[in-house]
């Protein structure tokens, strides 16, 4: 697949426009380690990757800022990513999750979860359902798989 590649994190974009474009699909997004990294500084092109996913996906929080359906991210955020990125936040919906995040997947339709961390019964979830290709995996703002 396109992201099993260790390229910069948000260099994807490129290839993400030129592939879904018009594509519907959901996309999952954690906070920690994929919009911020571990000192809380916003990643690399943040502003960028935000606006193209929430103007043409349906983006999803699923994050432990929003377990159990509270929507905690814009606070959280708000002082730690740019005045930009701010309007596109507001759009991500949050999820109602309660031990595995893979709870507020909808299995049903097409999606990407963006994440570094992720437990090994989420893992097997994913795999349950044909759909361990769905996710991609942070580390450091760079792609793993």
């Amino acid at each position: 697949m396109w992201f099993k590649t260790n390229i910069r994190f948000f260099v994807l974009l490129d290839v993400f426009e030129e592939k879904w474009e018009n594509w519907d699909m959901n996309i999952y997004l954690d906070i920690d380690g994929v919009l911020i990294d571990k000192n809380h500084k916003p990643v690399k092109n943040v502003v960028k990757f935000l606006k193209y996913m929430t103007k043409n996906h349906n983006c999803y929080w699923l994050t432990t800022h929003c377990r159990t359906g509270g929507n905690r991210a814009f606070e959280y955020l708000e002082d730690k990513l740019p005045a930009k990125a701010l309007k596109y936040i507001k759009k991500i919906k949050p999820t109602d999750w309660n031990t595995l995040k893979t709870e507020a997947i909808d299995f049903t339709k097409d999606f990407l979860w963006y994440d570094d961390f992720i437990l090994p019964a989420e893992e097997n979830v994913l795999k349950e359902h044909d759909c361990l290709k769905n996710l991609v995996r942070v580390e450091d703002s760079k792609l793993i798989y």
